[in-house]
């Protein structure tokens, strides 16, 4: 029997092009913003490290399958001294790059990529997550989360606001 779900299972994924997703016509994962492009703003410091958000990075975009549009922002943790990564493959690293989604409407938000640099600024890592696979997590009220979600709500109005009137 289970040798029969599997053929089955395999004429049809053969069926459809032999994958149940179309990596071929997919988009590369988004960059972190270059040096000079990106506009880092203070968000918080702490004494390991500071926090910034790049304002350049925020967009809103209106995502197949939601009924309220989307952010996107870049956020930058700056360590003060070489951190030890959880995972065997990776190196030291002083940079965490954390790309967020956020849906304002619903307060609640998912981390959909992380790239960590070496103080050299050399990769050390890169981890993305599908879009069929994001964990939306609701940020809460009068958290860091909480915060972050309505600051960065705030100013995407204002950059959707002030295209608008272009």
């Amino acid at each position: 029997m289970k040798l029969a779900a599997a053929l089955l299972l395999t004429l049809g994924l053969a069926a459809c092009g032999g994958s149940y997703m179309n990596t071929e016509d997919a988009e590369p994962p988004v960059a972190v913003p270059e040096a000079e492009e990106a506009d880092w703003r203070l968000y918080g410091q702490l004494p390991e490290f500071d926090t910034k958000v790049d304002f350049n990075s925020i967009e809103t975009v209106q995502a197949d399958g939601y009924s309220e549009a989307l952010v996107y922002v870049w956020l930058l943790r700056e360590f003060k001294a070489d951190q030890k990564s959880d995972f065997a493959d990776e190196y030291d690293y002083r940079k965490e790059y954390t790309r967020f989604v956020l849906n304002c409407a619903q307060a609640e938000m998912a981390g959909i990529a992380v790239e960590r640099q070496d103080k050299d600024g050399e990769q050390t890592s890169r981890r993305d997550v599908p879009g069929f696979q994001w964990q939306f997590e609701p940020a809460g009220s009068d958290t860091y989360k909480a915060d972050f979600l309505r600051q960065v709500c705030a100013l995407a109005k204002q950059k959707a606001a002030a295209e608008a009137k272009e």
